[in-house]
């Protein structure tokens, strides 16, 4: 019997089909808007990455705290303080802001988005929430996370 040679487009369409599903993951863990960078934010601190949250804080925020300054205070904060090890959140609305600075002194952004979070919290004192104004910036094209504190 004669034996047939096996395709040549077959290991370069497994290639290709690896390099798209690369780019896919990629593309899945990267903030491409101001609400995904703040979903992305809680849903890590949400699971107890305080790191990885860390990792989405513009580098303004990141001189701040150092990471694991954030690590440490953040996670005491909600399970020694609070008494939960988890919580729930909601991203209530988007407004884009002009001309916004995150401190006084600091460098103005030309434009921000202002995000509404609340984040729900069962605890030990009872149910409780938390409303924050986060602000999302770009920073060499991805969305950072931004706290204001004037």
């Amino acid at each position: 019997m004669r034996r047939r040679k096996p395709s040549p487009l077959i290991p370069i369409v497994m290639i290709g089909a690896a390099i798209l599903l690369l780019i896919g993951l990629f593309h899945l863990f990267t903030p491409s808007s101001p609400k995904k960078a703040v979903q992305l934010f809680y849903t890590a601190e949400q699971t107890g990455n305080f790191g990885g949250a860390w990792d989405l804080f513009h580098p303004l925020m990141q001189d701040r705290f150092t990471k694991n300054a954030y690590v440490t205070e953040r996670s005491h904060i909600y399970m020694s303080h609070y008494g939960v090890t988890t919580f729930s959140f909601e991203i209530l609305k988007e407004k884009k802001v002009r001309r916004w600075r995150m401190a006084k002194g600091a460098p103005v952004f030309n434009e921000a988005r202002l995000i509404k979070v609340r984040q729900t919290f069962k605890s030990k004192f009872g149910t409780f929430d938390v409303l924050q104004d986060v602000y999302a910036v770009k920073e060499k094209g991805d969305w950072k996370i931004v706290w204001q504190y004037e």
